[in-house]
């Protein structure tokens, strides 16, 4: 009878330890020009140096090379580093994580996403269109679409897969 609740008990903890992945592929300039980067691998570089890297979650890590410590984190395909501390931001300038599982990048369903990259697709008579960022609200969902090999920046709102604007957000300077 021991030995069956000893291994209910080894399932149950297994089930309950969160299960740690690789850091997702990315790049990021952080302020004061710091270069911090992953490889496909998870192996993290901090202006150039190989940092020691520490689980924080499921999703979540910290690395520290040089004196620097920097934080990084992830929901779904968005990736986001800070210089800790101080709670500087980075600039993540390209990434190859993967979405949640069921699809949603920021609490954006599928559906949404979906929906505007058509809207945008349509409207920049582009097919080449892709999500750099997805933010939930309650009203309309905020999803930041990159348009053409640049990757130009668009705006669309959405909730329930139905879209409510559209908008470049290009600089386009003085007219």
């Amino acid at each position: 009878m021991n030995s069956i609740r000893c291994a209910a008990g080894f399932v149950i903890l297994a089930l309950s330890v969160p299960a740690f992945a690789d850091v997702p592929q990315f790049t990021a300039t952080c302020p004061g020009g710091t270069q911090v980067s992953a490889d496909q691998h998870g192996k993290v570089s901090i202006g150039g140096d190989t940092a020691k890297v520490k689980s924080m979650g499921a999703s979540a890590w910290q690395a520290h090379a040089n004196g620097i410590t920097v934080d990084i984190g992830r929901d779904g395909a968005q990736v986001f580093v800070g210089i800790s501390p101080d709670g500087d931001l980075c600039e993540v300038t390209s990434s190859h994580a993967a979405g949640n599982a069921d699809g949603s990048i920021g609490g954006v369903p599928l559906t949404d996403q979906k929906a505007c990259l058509k809207a945008v697709s349509h409207k920049t008579n582009n097919k080449v269109v892709s999500v750099l960022n997805a933010i939930s609200s309650q009203a309309n969902n905020n999803v930041t679409v990159g348009v053409g090999a640049e990757k130009a920046k668009w705006q669309c709102l959405v909730k329930d897969a139905k879209v409510a604007e559209v908008m470049s957000m290009t600089d386009e300077g003085t007219l």
